[in-house]
């Protein structure tokens, strides 16, 4: 696939919220910075429609993980305590 043209920015959800990515690729850290999160706080990808009961194929973004963005790609940043453990997902991870 080609890289994205000099400048030209790719629009992702981060909880609902359309925001335009400075670059093709960020670090998990970078996307909840740009959508506004609290740093202690989950960074979910929205693999398919979320599932109210089962959460569908969601999984959690570590900070120094990088994603390769494509324009589109929803986003949740999510209270740790929302799942109650604090690492559920990470021990999955």
């Amino acid at each position: 696939m080609a890289k994205e043209e000099k400048g030209h920015k790719i629009t992702i959800l981060i909880n609902n919220t359309p925001y335009e990515a400075p670059k093709p690729a960020m670090t998990g850290l970078e996307i909840k910075e740009l959508g506004g999160g609290p740093a202690d706080y989950w960074l979910i990808l929205n693999v398919k429609s979320p599932d109210p009961v089962a959460g569908g194929d969601d999984r959690q973004i570590q900070d120094s993980e990088v994603v390769e963005l494509k324009p589109g790609m929803r986003f949740r940043i999510v209270n740790p305590a929302t799942f109650g453990a604090d690492d559920v997902l990470a021990t999955a991870a």
